[in-house]
């Protein structure tokens, strides 16, 4: 994943703190309900009750904070290991379909999640009064996984494995078979979130696409 202003690394303890996870809880509230621009780090310490200095002992910004939510809500919808491309030796033992269907529930699992539309759509109401903040989020979380994706799809056209000229392209396809359009749909609320059962489906036809079209 590559480093943005958006990632903060907090103290060790950080993580166990009940201090930081009433500040996560209240800020992911606020920002919310009123989006980013519209809630200050004063408001953020008084519906935690705590301190605006204790808010900065875990948080370098407001920007560091609204990173400490979606790592919660990516925490909280796919588990605290993260991608299965970011398991190396998984990455290069694990079989490729098998790799792309985890990969894939993952990422769908996350992005199809309600509280992940709601953090997109903050970012997308207030992108354009603070474009840090959408910069910031597209490479804390759709850039990365590209990122990963792509060197993925890399490693195996080195390897023989898979047969493309364009790794980058393969992962756009790939991510984009299983995102759209049921992201865009979602964020829109045009229709509710999708059972595991349809987003299964939707990772296995996508990876059946994959595997046909790029298999050696």
């Amino acid at each position: 994943m590559s480093q943005s202003a958006l990632e903060f690394v907090p103290p060790a303890d950080a993580p166990n703190s009940p201090k930081r996870q009433a500040i996560v809880e209240a800020a992911s509230r606020l920002f919310l309900n009123q989006g980013f621009g519209a809630v200050s780090v004063d408001a953020i310490a008084a519906e935690a009750k705590v301190s605006k200095r204790t808010v900065y002992s875990h948080f370098e910004n407001k920007q560091g904070l609204f990173a400490g939510v979606m790592t919660g809500v990516c925490e909280k919808q796919g588990g605290k290991d993260g991608c299965p491309l970011s398991n190396e030796d998984a990455a290069q033992y694990v079989p490729i379909s098998e790799m792309l269907r985890k990969t894939g529930e993952y990422v769908l699992g996350i992005i199809t999640a309600p509280e992940t539309i709601e953090v997109f759509r903050v970012v997308m109401g207030d992108a354009g009064r603070f474009p840090e903040l959408g910069r910031n989020f597209y490479e804390f979380g759709p850039g990365s996984i590209l990122e990963m994706m792509t060197d993925y799809f890399s490693l195996k056209s080195e390897s023989g494995e898979l047969t493309l000229d364009d790794p980058a392209q393969a992962a756009r396809y790939f991510l984009g078979m299983m995102t759209f359009p049921i992201h865009m749909q979602l964020a829109c609320g045009v229709r509710k979130s999708p059972s595991e059962k349809e987003i299964q489906k939707i990772v296995a036809d996508a990876v059946d696409a994959v595997m046909k079209l790029y298999s050696t």
